[in-house]
């Protein structure tokens, strides 16, 4: 009978070790959670800021009474890129929300990715006077049924990224192309973003499009870590695929491409 009793309190005080454990491995993940929180909004209030300071300063600059018209022009075109941008990291948390809950939707309608692809350029190369962005695009328009508000998110996002990440008076090249017409196995459109910059080591290519990760090749310089899984999520609702191209060499820079069905 002692025996019995024994081992009766032996399996609760084992019970009671569980429920220790795995209340204390509870509390190491949600003080994780929180510490991961405060860390993501403080990244996410400096990336807010980022736009908002040269829209108050240009704007400051337009406003006075005896400025050049040349520098009202460039003023004003910084100013609506700096905006973009700013409603394009504004989307960026919106929709981080709206994958969360299931919410996340497509407006799809005619899009030409070929005249969308030269605005988005047009309106970054304010903000980016000291990199060269080239285009490499087709002279005719390709037009399919896409959301052209998500696709103008992507396109700015895989900019804001090549450029933030590759030094000044180096090259950014967007490119957008149609495999040959006699190839019925590949009825899609492909984009690709190139930069100069460093390229990111395959040991940490696992964690590129996973949300709020900053790899360590990047953490000199500041972001949310949302861009690239926003990106992705809009690419495969669209049902296409968003890709890091390998390069098999030190130097080549990075690359970015994506694919999207024209039907």
């Amino acid at each position: 009978m002692q025996v019995q009793r024994q081992q009766t309190q032996d399996e609760i005080v084992e019970a009671l070790q569980r429920q220790v454990d795995e209340l204390t491995e509870a509390n190491f993940l949600l003080e994780d959670r929180l510490a991961r929180k405060e860390q993501f909004i403080a990244m996410i209030a400096h990336e807010l800021r980022g736009p908002l300071t040269p829209i108050i300063s240009y704007a400051q600059m337009v406003a006075r009474p005896t400025q050049r018209p040349e520098t009202i022009q460039r003023g004003t075109k910084v100013i609506i890129s700096q905006a973009r941008r700013l409603t394009r990291l504004v989307n960026d948390l919106l929709d981080s929300s709206r994958l969360n809950s299931g919410q996340f939707t497509l407006v799809r309608q005619a899009c030409d990715i070929v005249a969308l692809a030269s605005e988005v350029v047009e309106e970054l190369r304010p903000v980016a006077p000291y990199h060269t962005v080239v285009l490499e695009i087709p002279s005719t328009s390709i037009i399919g049924k896409w959301d052209r508000g998500r696709l103008e998110q992507v396109l700015g996002n895989l900019l804001d990224n090549a450029i933030k990440y590759s030094d000044e008076h180096t090259t950014v090249t967007v490119r957008i192309w149609e495999e040959d017409e006699r190839d019925n196995s590949d009825d899609s459109v492909h984009v690709s973003v190139h930069n100069q910059g460093a390229s990111i080591p395959s040991a940490e290519m696992g964690q590129l499009f996973r949300p709020y990760v900053r790899l360590q090749a990047t953490s000199a310089r500041e972001g949310s870590g949302l861009g690239l899984h926003i990106t992705k999520s809009i690419i495969e609702a669209h049902g296409g695929v968003l890709r890091l191209v390998p390069h098999t060499a030190e130097g080549q820079g990075t690359t970015f491409s994506f694919d999207l069905p024209l039907h």
